[in-house]
């Protein structure tokens, strides 16, 4: 794909997508999770069923998005070297450093993740907090890129073996309630990771009945489980099951198919933002949350336009000024985001990883 052309998919849709992934994310963080955590809203609420119904979209839409933005510059052996130590910078440095940070903000608050100090190192090899994505995916890159290199002139059959085999293995009892580096939940992530690396090399010869199909499928698997959250909000949601496979591919893999159409201004300027987002929007989130038990939880609406305006703009900005501090302080940037700064840092589309 020529750059022009990277440049045209980005702008016209995939940082959209992005977009549109952190802010169902902050929904998600600032309602909570269940009706113990978050703004405390019961199952029945409007706001938590939001969260429900987009259960089977938030999490497979990052890991398509990863897939898919890997399949533009998938490794060669010339430079095999430099994507392994390049995904190490881009992923595993944020993750060490944010793992860290949080790790220690919560165990000194006594919040929901703190942690032991003589069990502290677990949170580096276990999936900890929202931080387990960026351990999955660090794992998935570099699994689909060892792949790539064994099969260099196999590209397209590469990434349908890899779909084929992580659909099976996330059916499969393999794995489950494993958290040693995050075992389930890479699992977890890998058919969809593997569906984004798919349509990319794919999507030449995807006609408008292999879009109707993804459509069709999704609003009949989306109407069912739309049907199930309302019947019942309190029920548990599956991770790991045929609808969360059904759902999660046929949904997040239709926005990305129709990516050139769904370009929203407003949403593509947040989703250039994503990765930091995705590391540090927590930090805030955390502090209000931390408020409201002291000084009494608003109105969950109001609540939520606090924390999501909080989340969004306190980590896009802790962002821009850790960029913009790149060429005095060139191991800012590194140990925040994963950014190499030399001269006139250049942001890259291929190496964001949680969408990104």
């Amino acid at each position: 794909m020529s750059s022009t052309n990277l440049a045209q998919s980005r702008h016209g849709g995939i940082d959209t997508l992005r977009g549109l992934a952190c802010i169902l994310l902050l929904v998600l963080h600032v309602v909570g999770e269940q009706a113990t955590n978050g703004l405390r809203v019961p199952d029945d609420h409007p706001l938590a069923m939001f969260t429900a119904v987009f259960f089977h979209l938030r999490m497979p839409l990052f890991a398509m998005l990863s897939g898919f933005v890997y399949a533009y510059r998938p490794p060669t052996r010339e430079v095999s070297g430099q994507f392994v130590t390049g995904k190490m910078r881009r992923v595993g440095l944020p993750f060490l450093f944010v793992t860290t940070i949080y790790g220690v903000a919560n165990t000194l608050l006594g919040a929901g993740y703190g942690v032991p100090w003589g069990e502290f190192w677990q949170i580096y090899v276990s999936a900890y907090a929202y931080l387990w994505f960026l351990q999955a995916v660090l794992i998935l890159f570099l699994v689909i890129g060892a792949l790539d290199l064994i099969f260099p002139k196999a590209r397209l059959q590469v990434a349908t073996g890899f779909l084929a085999v992580t659909s099976a293995l996330f059916l499969s009892d393999i794995g489950r309630g494993i958290e040693w580096m995050s075992f389930d939940r890479t699992l977890y992530l890998a058919p969809f990771f593997a569906l984004g690396v798919f349509l990319n090399r794919f999507e030449g010869e995807a006609t408008r009945g292999v879009k109707t199909a993804f459509l069709s499928s999704m609003a009949l698997l989306g109407t069912i489980h739309f049907i199930g959250v309302f019947a019942d909000p309190s029920a548990v949601i599956e991770r790991r099951d045929a609808m969360a496979l059904g759902l999660g591919l046929t949904a997040s893999g239709s926005l990305i198919l129709f990516r050139n159409v769904l370009n929203f201004a407003p949403l593509a300027w947040i989703g250039r933002f994503s990765f930091g987002i995705y590391l540090y929007h927590m930090f805030p989130v955390m502090a209000l949350l931390a408020v409201y038990k002291i000084m009494g939880f608003p109105d969950p609406w109001l609540g939520l336009v606090i924390g999501a305006t909080a989340g969004l703009t306190l980590s896009i900005a802790a962002e821009i000024i850790a960029r913009s501090l790149g060429p005095v302080m060139p191991w800012l940037p590194a140990l925040t985001l994963g950014l190499k700064v030399s001269g006139k840092e250049k942001r890259r589309h291929e190496t964001a990883p949680a969408s990104v």
